[in-house]
């Protein structure tokens, strides 16, 4: 049931809440085209993250009203918040009748490859119903179909929320809004594989933005470079079954297509890569980017965690070559 906090009239404001995890890409397809948003998006796979808190949290608070929205927090410009209210309202009409104030707080940086975009607007979307007190399994799938929606009217990612669907260690077999079954009445063709594992790894970044997602994947030759090098990789992986087995050969390809795509060259990419392996070294580790930020992951084999020295040594080296770090844990349950 929603939060009330009552007036001297009645029901006042009507409160919400809700966290995802984030979420690391590390090789996709370009898959954009169709004039269809629920058919765009990516083949690919990644990892699904959180923090020692939840990546990204949201309170929607909700009063009376035409629809009006402001944000503060993390993305306080509200367009993605506003875009969530847009689009929920579409499907359903009562939210149209509030007026909405979202607080956003992302314990990692936006605009690093983490997916902090999808993971707002899950968020945002599943807090908005919360507070309006709608069924809790039909929200959790409407927020998935809603956070689609958003992250292409923004340029946003292309996979992000269907690897936030399954969560763990994702396999993005189809493009698209995440299939959620036959009986579903949101979602559309994606269907992603994943399987779970407890991971913990470093990630690290420059402090500065990184380029917004949309400066590669609307740009032609970008596009055309990534997706030809991910097809390349991606039948291979796609063979068999998606399971822990295959955690060598996912780390494998992940190097060869920031090779072949050419992303590892750009934005000083291979110098961020330099800093992370510099400091690593000595550990039976291996660094990889998180697409498309400046930003990379840190990670074990699946037979040898990090140890908690491990990471003390890692991380003040990351902070001595001048990156940020934060720990970060595989997620299963990617929205809460």
């Amino acid at each position: 049931m929603p939060s009330r906090e009552e007036g001297l009239t009645g029901p006042t404001e009507l409160v919400g809440g809700a966290s995802a995890s984030g979420h690391i890409t590390l090789l996709f397809t370009v898959q954009a085209d169709s004039p269809e948003p629920l058919l765009q998006g990516s083949r690919g796979a990644g990892l699904c993250i959180d923090s020692d808190q939840p990546v990204c949290e949201v309170h929607a608070i909700a009063t009376p009203g035409e629809g009006c929205v402001v944000a503060t927090g993390d993305f306080a410009d509200g367009r993605l918040h506003s875009t969530v209210i847009e689009e929920l309202t579409l499907l359903i009409p009562e939210i149209g009748d509030y007026d909405w104030s979202f607080e956003q707080v992302c314990k990692l940086p936006t605009q690093q490859g983490f997916g902090l975009s999808a993971a707002g607007a899950l968020s945002a979307a599943m807090a908005a119903q919360r507070a309006l007190g709608l069924d809790e399994e039909d929200s959790r799938a409407r927020s998935f179909h809603i956070a689609h929606l958003v992250e292409r009217r923004l340029s946003g990612g292309l996979g992000d929320v269907a690897a936030l669907w399954a969560g763990g260690v994702d396999l993005r077999r189809e493009p698209g809004c995440p299939d959620f079954g036959e009986s579903a009445e949101f979602g559309g063709p994606g269907l992603v594989d994943s399987w779970h594992e407890e991971i913990s790894m470093i990630l690290a970044w420059r402090q500065k933005a990184a380029r917004h997602t949309s400066s590669y994947i609307d740009d032609p030759e970008w596009k055309q470079r990534i997706t030809e090098s991910a097809e390349g990789l991606l039948p291979t992986l796609m063979e068999g079954e998606w399971d822990s087995s295959r955690w060598a050969e996912l780390l494998a390809a992940a190097t060869e297509f920031a090779d072949l795509s050419g992303l590892s060259t750009d934005a000083n990419r291979s110098e961020l890569l330099e800093h992370a392996e510099r400091s690593s070294s000595g550990h039976l580790v291996s660094c990889h980017l998180c697409m498309l930020g400046e930003s990379v992951v840190i990670l074990p084999p699946l037979n040898t965690p990090l140890s908690e020295a491990t990471i003390v040594e890692i991380s003040s080296r990351l902070r001595q070559e001048g990156l940020h770090c934060a720990v970060a844990t595989l997620s299963s349950n990617s929205l809460r």
